[in-house]
């Protein structure tokens, strides 16, 4: 095996970024964390943000990485700007180990649950106000543009 594609999606955001890769490389491992995809050279690792980083199942992944080549990318519903994204991956690239090396990186916005929007609306109103409009616009992403973005990534490191 040559390639893997790890990732881990809750409302099928990042799912849509993994299968957009898949359809870009050879046979591969497809699917959630496990010690099978670890056989790859080319290690794909996508996730949902939470607390500005990777949930828990992919930092768990993360550290038994050695020796890999990895791409990682991911989705974050709150925001759409390069500054947001840049300082989550920057929290995810921090956790893979240094016998590894990154090849690429990608972040978009992706859809935030309705339970979760909900939950916002609960909060103080200020914090509802302040992330509103984010909320309205995550639910285009990831969008046509996201995903021509993401195979544009794809493309720079010549599988």
């Amino acid at each position: 095996m040559k390639y893997s594609i790890v990732f881990s999606s809750v409302t099928g955001n990042t799912k849509k970024l993994s299968e957009t890769i898949k359809n870009k490389v050879d046979e591969c491992y497809f699917g959630k964390p496990c010690d099978e995809a670890l056989d790859a050279d080319v290690i794909f690792v996508g996730f949902w943000t939470i607390g500005n980083s990777c949930g828990s199942d992919i930092k768990s992944f993360i550290e038994k990485l050695s020796g890999k080549k990895v791409f990682i990318f991911g989705t974050a519903g709150y925001d759409n700007t390069k500054e947001y994204f840049s300082g989550i991956l920057g929290s995810v690239k921090d956790l893979i180990p240094q016998s590894n090396t990154i090849i690429g990186t990608y972040m978009c916005q992706g859809k935030v649950s309705d339970a979760i929007q909900n939950k916002i609306k609960e909060a103080p109103p200020e914090k509802f106000e302040a992330i509103k409009d984010n909320l309205v616009e995550s639910l285009n992403h990831p969008n046509e543009n996201d995903i021509k973005l993401l195979i544009s990534e794809i493309d720079k490191i010549n599988l």
